[in-house]
């Protein structure tokens, strides 16, 4: 594998190690037992792995880097990172952890004098002169081997194997996270790097590492610069030419709210910030009498000082129990720029076992901006993922099926499989139960508003996120069977309201087995249609499916507990109150009894539909399009063929045989009784009967869904029609206007 293609295998199953944290002892180590570490890792290296030092003089020595460490310092500014942004968070997160070292060494040490209780805390400033971002934490410090061994090389013996493999592309994946390279990050935005740190250790001296990411680095003692107080490390970024950006303070300031807003330890940023205040206007006042008030005015005074970023607090960590629902949705509002929104649901959990995490969800209460354009938009950030409180991403797509969009939340563990810029989550047993999880509770939540007393909730649920349900029941099989009950249809029974499956089956006829349903564009088009029609005459419910989505969606969902769905637009509907070779039987009757009129149908409609068929399940409608068992809806065969001329095919043709439905023609209406009339009484080349034919057919198809393929040919007809009734009425019209004329001659006659 090429060195450029390094940043697509370095994926890797724990937490890189900060840079700044020296190692702990074992018997501390022990102390704090693995569920309470808080730091990434060991990196003590042997003794005899430190190259030797070259003195430059009495004050600085330089060291030269291990090969290794310049070889993962080149994939790192060339390949590891997609975001340059990340560096402060990484060197945020690495000063975290120096100062979450100190606290530790602090309360545990038998030799602390108290001077070191004080909590720790980070420092940012910039300097637009020096062209340098200053980072500086009061954390455990460093000595001068622990500045060799943690800056001068990997923190992990095995390393030069390991980056010679990462060159031949054979190298174990599961290693990368245990080498500490977020320092190295710095280097993204810097060309040097000064190191200014103090160690806690009694008697330790203030020491200055610098080095401009070449081949070597020096170590010296630092005499001139700011003292320390106490412990912690000044870490001094040297901006290139192309990162002055990082030198503006609101530029820190977005990037600290976006990565390191729940940090336990205060982030402060030196800015510079503007107050209004009222003084007495001195020109004003210059004639003011005596006893009259003076006259203000409003001036701005500007001060310099650090300013704390880190406000909000992380309640994910808190116990259930101790979290309010104000603050609930306090965070829900703070945490996801969502003032005016109040979430529906939330769920606060934890996670113990193969990997321990905490978590919060919240079901929006109304649809996210960046979902409204495009339900699935990959810039719309829903689970929030982090790593000991630092944000890691929000853009992993396996973290939850992609049909809980709109779920938001929080996920934070100690332990998750990332690679080591910290930006991809591993594919991997610990995801899945992530996963799994997620999806459980998202579930449990949509059921817990399902249930609320206040069915406008889930109304509001259903409006806003209940095409994402249907998507659930397309492509998550895993749990469609959770997801079938809450969906919600119109139908012919419920008016305005939405009905389930559940509460249609409780409103079955008796001995009722099948679930009845058709598709169409809307409701009103819905209660059109001849097939529900069929089936509403018999007093059955029929379900509404008014979206292209619900076709799709409801050919996963063939039956709902014991009862089957069946699509009433469908030929060969049949009914559990009849007999089958009954309605077999009788079906042959009425073809033969009106074969003529059948024959005469499918001879003038050829080419437009399969055949004709004569049935008495019609009750108002003359006639209706019906498709065979695997054929298309109206609203399917539209979908499809915007698909296809959006793709840049040709509608011509393709829907043609789409569009060879089955028409079934109610031969006791009155409009097929007249056809059949002029069928026996006309020749077979009558235009009035054929023109009625095809207008038949045309009602039948607009009725049922379809579009009418040739509309200028249908006002042709309809003219026709009108036409004829109009001569009709006028002869009509002259006649009796004629006899009126001659009756009062009549009347005359008589009385002479």
């Amino acid at each position: 594998m090429k060195l450029s293609q390094a940043a697509t295998f370095v994926i890797a199953s724990a937490i890189a190690v900060g840079a700044f944290v020296p190692s702990v002892p074992a018997t501390r180590r022990m102390m704090m037992g693995p569920s309470n570490s808080v730091f990434r890792g060991p990196l003590a290296m042997s003794d005899s792995a430190v190259v030797d030092a070259e003195t430059v003089d009495e004050s600085a020595e330089t060291f030269e880097f291990q090969a290794e460490v310049g070889r993962v310092m080149d994939i790192i500014i060339n390949s590891l990172y997609s975001n340059r942004d990340v560096f402060l968070r990484e060197l945020v997160s690495n000063a975290a952890d120096a100062c979450d070292k100190k606290r530790f060494l602090s309360i545990t040490s038998d030799s602390s004098d108290g001077t070191n209780l004080a909590k720790p805390a980070i420092q940012i400033k910039s300097d637009k002169d020096a062209m340098t971002v200053t980072i500086e934490d009061s954390g455990v410090g460093m000595t001068k081997s622990e500045l060799q061994n943690n800056l001068g090389r990997i923190a992990q013996s095995g390393t030069k194997k390991f980056v010679e493999a990462l060159g031949e592309g054979s190298a174990d994946v599961n290693l990368i996270g245990q080498f500490g390279v977020g320092f190295y990050s710095a280097y993204l935005v810097a060309e040097r790097v000064e190191v200014v740190t103090k160690s806690m250790q009694p008697d330790s001296p203030q020491l200055k590492w610098t080095s401009d990411a070449s081949s070597s680095y020096t170590i010296s003692e630092e005499t001139t610069g700011a003292p320390i107080d106490g412990s912690g490390t000044r870490l001094v970024l040297h901006l290139r030419d192309d990162a002055l950006e990082y030198l503006e303070p609101a530029k820190l300031e977005e990037l600290l709210q976006h990565y390191s807003e729940f940090v336990e330890f205060p982030i402060s940023v030196w800015k510079e910030t503007t107050e209004y205040k009222q003084v007495p206007d001195e020109e004003a006042n210059k004639d003011l009498e005596e006893g009259e008030k003076p006259k203000m005015k409003t001036v701005p005074e500007t001060k310099e000082g650090y300013e704390l970023m880190n406000t909000n607090k992380p309640i994910w960590l808190r116990s259930p129990s101790d979290v309010t629902e104000e603050e609930y949705k306090d965070f829900y509002q703070s945490a996801f720029r969502a003032s005016y929104d109040e979430p529906l649901a939330h769920t606060h959990f934890s996670l113990e076992g193969q990997i321990e995490c905490k978590s919060i969800l919240y079901i929006p209460g109304m649809l996210p901006f960046e979902l409204s354009k495009d339900m699935f938009d990959e810039d719309a950030s829903n689970i929030r993922l982090y790593v000991k409180r630092v944000f890691i991403n929000d853009k992993f797509e396996d973290i939850v099926p992609r049909w809980l969009k709109f779920v938001r939340g929080v996920v934070d563990s100690q332990d998750l499989p990332l690679n080591v810029s910290r930006e991809i989550l591993q594919k991997s047993k610990v995801l899945s139960i992530i996963n799994k999880r997620l999806v459980r509770k998202s579930l449990d939540m949509i059921r817990e508003i399902e249930s609320d007393e206040d069915e406008s909730k889930y109304i509001m649920f259903w409006n806003n996120f209940g095409k994402y349900l249907k998507v659930g029941v397309i492509e998550d099989r895993r749990n469609k069977d959770d997801i079938v009950p809450l969906l919600r249809f119109l139908s012919s029974q419920s008016g305005e309201e939405y009905t389930s499956l559940e509460q249609y089956v409780e409103g079955m006829k008796e001995n009722q087995k099948q679930i009845y349903y058709v598709t169409a564009d809307g409701k009103e088009k819905a209660q059109m249609s001849p097939a529900a029609e069929k089936v509403r005459s018999r007093g059955y419910e029929v379900l509404y499916l008014t979206e292209p989505l619900d076709e799709i969606m409801i050919e996963s969902v063939t039956e709902y507990k014991e009862f089957k769905l069946v699509d009433v637009s469908k030929e060969g509907l049949e009914f559990d109150d009849e007999d089958k070779e009954e309605r077999k039987k009788k079906e042959e009757e009425l073809n033969e009894d009106h074969k003529s009129v059948k024959e005469y149908l499918e001879t003038a409609l050829a080419g437009k539909v399969q055949k004709v068929k004569m049935t008495d399940l019609l009750a108002d409608s003359p006639a209706a399009l019906v498709q065979s068992a695997y054929g298309m809806s109206p609203t399917m065969q539209r979908y499809m063929k915007a698909q296809n001329v959006a793709s840049g095919g040709s509608d011509a043709g393709m829907m043609g045989s789409f569009n060879q439905a089955v028409l079934e023609v109610n031969p006791s209406h009155p409009i097929v009784r007249d056809l059949e009339h002029m069928v026996k009484t006309q020749s077979e080349e009558s235009d009035e009967a054929k023109n009625f034919a095809v207008l038949l057919y045309d009602v039948a198809a607009l009725t049922s869904g379809y579009e009418i393929e040739d509309s200028g040919d249908f006002a042709q007809r309809i003219l026709s029609m009108m036409t004829s009734k109009a001569k009709v009425d006028v002869r009509d019209a002259e006649v009796e206007a004629a006899n009126e004329a001659q009756e009062p001659v009549e009347d005359n006659h008589e009385n002479v």
